[in-house]
Protein backbone atom coordinates (compact mmCIF):
# COMPACT_ATOMS: atom_id res chain seq x y z
CA UNK A 1 0.00 0.00 0.00
CA UNK A 2 2.91 2.36 0.76
CA UNK A 3 4.38 1.72 -2.70
CA UNK A 4 0.97 2.20 -4.33
CA UNK A 5 0.39 5.52 -2.61
CA UNK A 6 3.93 6.82 -3.26
CA UNK A 7 4.21 6.01 -6.94
CA UNK A 8 0.62 5.71 -8.22
CA UNK A 9 -1.75 7.79 -6.08
CA UNK A 10 0.46 10.61 -4.81
CA UNK A 11 2.07 11.86 -8.08
CA UNK A 12 -1.11 12.93 -9.89
CA UNK A 13 -2.62 14.35 -6.71
CA UNK A 14 0.57 16.27 -5.93
CA UNK A 15 0.72 17.57 -9.48
CA UNK A 16 -2.92 18.68 -9.28
CA UNK A 17 -2.38 20.47 -5.94
CA UNK A 18 0.74 22.25 -7.13
CA UNK A 19 -0.79 23.20 -10.50
CA UNK A 20 -3.82 24.75 -8.80
CA UNK A 21 -1.66 26.57 -6.27
CA UNK A 22 0.74 27.79 -9.00
CA UNK A 23 -2.08 29.07 -11.24
CA UNK A 24 -3.80 30.75 -8.31
CA UNK A 25 -0.53 32.52 -7.51
CA UNK A 26 -0.19 33.84 -11.04
CA UNK A 27 -3.79 35.05 -11.27
CA UNK A 28 -3.92 36.73 -7.86
CA UNK A 29 -0.54 38.42 -8.41
CA UNK A 30 -2.24 40.52 -11.12
CA UNK A 31 -4.63 42.01 -8.56
CA UNK A 32 -2.89 41.74 -5.18
CA UNK A 33 0.20 43.94 -4.90
CA UNK A 34 0.73 42.84 -1.26
CA UNK A 35 1.09 39.19 -2.37
CA UNK A 36 -0.69 38.21 0.85
CA UNK A 37 -3.49 36.28 -0.84
CA UNK A 38 -0.98 33.66 -1.99
CA UNK A 39 0.29 33.44 1.59
CA UNK A 40 -3.24 33.08 2.95
CA UNK A 41 -4.20 30.12 0.76
CA UNK A 42 -0.83 28.36 1.02
CA UNK A 43 -1.66 26.46 4.25
CA UNK A 44 -4.60 24.70 2.61
CA UNK A 45 -2.65 23.56 -0.44
CA UNK A 46 0.35 22.48 1.64
CA UNK A 47 -1.94 20.55 4.00
CA UNK A 48 -3.68 18.85 1.07
CA UNK A 49 -0.34 17.95 -0.50
CA UNK A 50 0.80 16.24 2.70
CA UNK A 51 -2.58 14.58 3.28
CA UNK A 52 -2.83 13.03 -0.16
CA UNK A 53 0.71 11.63 0.21
CA UNK A 54 -0.22 9.85 3.43
CA UNK A 55 1.94 12.00 5.71
CA UNK A 56 0.77 11.97 9.35
CA UNK A 57 1.67 14.90 11.59
CA UNK A 58 1.83 14.71 15.38
CA UNK A 59 2.06 18.15 16.94
CA UNK A 60 2.59 19.69 20.34
CA UNK A 61 2.66 23.29 21.55
CA UNK A 62 0.99 24.90 18.52
CA UNK A 63 -2.07 25.67 20.62
CA UNK A 64 0.02 28.16 22.63
CA UNK A 65 0.75 30.36 19.61
CA UNK A 66 -1.37 33.53 19.46
CA UNK A 67 -2.83 33.67 15.95
CA UNK A 68 -3.15 37.46 16.12
CA UNK A 69 0.57 38.04 16.68
CA UNK A 70 3.59 37.93 14.37
CA UNK A 71 6.71 36.01 15.28
CA UNK A 72 10.12 34.89 14.19
CA UNK A 73 9.98 31.10 14.02
CA UNK A 74 13.29 29.25 14.24
CA UNK A 75 13.45 25.58 13.26
CA UNK A 76 15.93 22.82 12.58
CA UNK A 77 16.08 21.73 8.93
CA UNK A 78 16.01 18.14 7.71
CA UNK A 79 14.21 18.01 4.36
CA UNK A 80 12.71 20.06 1.54
CA UNK A 81 9.35 19.04 2.97
CA UNK A 82 10.00 21.23 6.05
CA UNK A 83 8.70 24.52 4.55
CA UNK A 84 5.34 23.20 3.30
CA UNK A 85 4.87 21.29 6.55
CA UNK A 86 5.39 24.39 8.68
CA UNK A 87 3.32 26.61 6.40
CA UNK A 88 0.47 24.11 6.70
CA UNK A 89 0.56 23.83 10.49
CA UNK A 90 1.84 27.08 11.97
CA UNK A 91 -1.29 29.08 12.87
CA UNK A 92 -0.14 32.46 11.51
CA UNK A 93 0.75 33.93 8.15
CA UNK A 94 4.29 32.77 7.40
CA UNK A 95 6.95 33.63 4.89
CA UNK A 96 10.26 31.82 5.02
CA UNK A 97 13.85 32.67 4.19
CA UNK A 98 15.41 30.32 1.64
CA UNK A 99 18.61 29.90 -0.34
CA UNK A 100 18.64 32.07 -3.45
CA UNK A 101 19.29 28.94 -5.56
CA UNK A 102 15.81 27.70 -4.64
CA UNK A 103 14.32 30.95 -5.92
CA UNK A 104 16.03 30.40 -9.27
CA UNK A 105 14.47 26.98 -9.87
CA UNK A 106 12.02 26.82 -12.80
CA UNK A 107 8.35 27.15 -11.84
CA UNK A 108 8.95 26.76 -8.09
CA UNK A 109 11.22 29.79 -7.83
CA UNK A 110 8.75 32.07 -9.55
CA UNK A 111 5.95 30.94 -7.29
CA UNK A 112 8.02 31.53 -4.14
CA UNK A 113 8.85 35.04 -5.34
CA UNK A 114 5.18 35.80 -6.06
CA UNK A 115 4.36 34.76 -2.49
CA UNK A 116 7.01 37.10 -1.11
CA UNK A 117 9.31 34.49 0.40
CA UNK A 118 12.78 35.89 0.92
CA UNK A 119 15.93 34.78 -0.90
CA UNK A 120 19.22 34.61 1.00
CA UNK A 121 22.68 34.41 -0.58
CA UNK A 122 25.43 32.75 1.43
CA UNK A 123 28.15 34.08 -0.83
CA UNK A 124 27.12 37.74 -0.73
CA UNK A 125 27.11 39.28 2.78
CA UNK A 126 25.52 42.50 1.51
CA UNK A 127 22.68 40.56 -0.03
CA UNK A 128 22.19 38.68 3.25
CA UNK A 129 21.89 42.00 5.09
CA UNK A 130 19.29 43.21 2.59
CA UNK A 131 17.34 39.96 3.00
CA UNK A 132 17.26 40.36 6.78
CA UNK A 133 16.10 43.97 6.34
CA UNK A 134 13.28 42.76 4.07
CA UNK A 135 12.29 40.13 6.63
CA UNK A 136 12.35 42.75 9.40
CA UNK A 137 10.05 44.99 7.38
CA UNK A 138 7.54 42.14 6.94
CA UNK A 139 7.44 41.48 10.69
CA UNK A 140 7.37 45.12 11.77
CA UNK A 141 4.57 45.96 9.34
CA UNK A 142 2.64 43.02 10.82
CA UNK A 143 2.22 41.48 7.38
CA UNK A 144 3.59 38.03 8.20
CA UNK A 145 5.68 36.03 10.60
CA UNK A 146 9.09 34.90 9.34
CA UNK A 147 10.40 31.34 9.41
CA UNK A 148 14.17 30.80 9.52
CA UNK A 149 16.10 27.53 9.35
CA UNK A 150 18.96 28.68 11.53
CA UNK A 151 21.35 25.87 10.56
CA UNK A 152 21.50 27.38 7.08
CA UNK A 153 21.25 24.02 5.32
CA UNK A 154 19.70 20.61 5.81
CA UNK A 155 21.15 18.57 8.65
CA UNK A 156 21.39 14.84 9.27
CA UNK A 157 19.01 14.86 12.22
CA UNK A 158 21.59 13.27 14.49
CA UNK A 159 23.10 16.53 15.71
CA UNK A 160 22.22 20.16 15.13
CA UNK A 161 24.65 22.16 13.06
CA UNK A 162 25.86 25.42 14.56
CA UNK A 163 23.13 28.05 14.34
CA UNK A 164 23.79 31.19 12.37
CA UNK A 165 23.08 34.54 13.97
CA UNK A 166 20.45 35.79 11.53
CA UNK A 167 17.43 34.59 13.51
CA UNK A 168 18.63 36.20 16.73
CA UNK A 169 19.52 39.38 14.83
CA UNK A 170 16.05 39.53 13.29
CA UNK A 171 14.29 38.94 16.59
CA UNK A 172 16.34 41.58 18.41
CA UNK A 173 16.06 44.12 15.58
CA UNK A 174 12.28 43.86 15.35
CA UNK A 175 11.55 43.20 19.01
CA UNK A 176 9.47 40.23 17.88
CA UNK A 177 9.01 37.20 20.08
CA UNK A 178 10.95 34.20 18.79
CA UNK A 179 9.37 30.74 18.87
CA UNK A 180 11.68 27.72 18.58
CA UNK A 181 10.45 24.72 16.58
CA UNK A 182 11.64 21.12 16.60
CA UNK A 183 11.05 18.75 13.68
CA UNK A 184 11.62 15.05 13.28
CA UNK A 185 10.86 12.57 10.50
CA UNK A 186 10.55 14.87 7.50
CA UNK A 187 13.32 13.04 5.56
CA UNK A 188 11.09 9.95 5.71
CA UNK A 189 8.42 11.93 3.85
CA UNK A 190 10.85 13.42 1.33
CA UNK A 191 14.40 12.02 1.37
CA UNK A 192 17.26 14.02 -0.07
CA UNK A 193 17.25 13.73 -3.86
CA UNK A 194 13.64 12.48 -3.99
CA UNK A 195 10.83 14.29 -5.76
CA UNK A 196 7.80 12.38 -4.49
CA UNK A 197 6.33 12.66 -1.03
CA UNK A 198 5.73 9.31 0.64
CA UNK A 199 3.82 8.09 3.70
CA UNK A 200 5.58 8.95 6.96
CA UNK A 201 4.91 10.06 10.51
CA UNK A 202 6.37 13.43 11.49
CA UNK A 203 6.78 15.09 14.88
CA UNK A 204 6.41 18.87 15.13
CA UNK A 205 6.85 20.63 18.48
CA UNK A 206 6.61 24.37 19.19
CA UNK A 207 8.44 25.62 22.26
CA UNK A 208 7.79 28.40 24.70
CA UNK A 209 7.96 31.93 23.26
CA UNK A 210 11.33 33.65 23.79
CA UNK A 211 10.89 37.44 24.14
CA UNK A 212 13.55 39.77 22.75
CA UNK A 213 12.45 42.97 24.50
CA UNK A 214 15.44 44.68 26.09
CA UNK A 215 18.02 42.69 24.14
CA UNK A 216 20.66 44.45 22.05
CA UNK A 217 23.14 43.46 19.36
CA UNK A 218 25.58 42.55 22.11
CA UNK A 219 23.19 39.76 23.15
CA UNK A 220 23.01 38.15 19.72
CA UNK A 221 25.52 35.34 20.30
CA UNK A 222 24.07 34.43 23.68
CA UNK A 223 20.54 34.43 22.29
CA UNK A 224 21.65 32.29 19.33
CA UNK A 225 23.09 29.72 21.72
CA UNK A 226 19.86 29.72 23.73
CA UNK A 227 17.84 29.19 20.55
CA UNK A 228 20.00 26.25 19.50
CA UNK A 229 19.65 24.66 22.92
CA UNK A 230 15.86 24.97 22.85
CA UNK A 231 15.49 23.71 19.28
CA UNK A 232 17.66 20.71 20.16
CA UNK A 233 15.38 19.80 23.06
CA UNK A 234 12.28 20.28 20.92
CA UNK A 235 13.74 18.10 18.16
CA UNK A 236 14.24 15.33 20.71
CA UNK A 237 10.63 15.71 21.84
CA UNK A 238 9.48 15.68 18.20
CA UNK A 239 11.34 12.39 17.76
CA UNK A 240 9.45 10.93 20.70
CA UNK A 241 6.15 12.03 19.15
CA UNK A 242 7.02 10.79 15.70
CA UNK A 243 8.17 7.37 16.82
CA UNK A 244 5.58 6.71 19.54
CA UNK A 245 3.10 3.94 18.86
CA UNK A 246 -0.55 4.95 18.78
Amino acid sequence: MRWLRTFIISPPMSAFCFACFWMQGIVTSWFDSTRLHVVDVAPFWCWLLLKTAGVKIRTEGLENIDRSQHYVFVSNHLSLSDPPLLIAYLPTRVRFMAKDTLMKMPIIGGHLQRAGHIAVSREDPRSAVRSLAEAAKSVQSKETSILIFAEGTRGSGEELQAFRGGAAHLGIKTGATVIPIGLWGTPDALPKGAFLLRPATIGLVAGDPMPTAGLTAADRNRFTEALQEQVGKLRDRAQELGTARQ
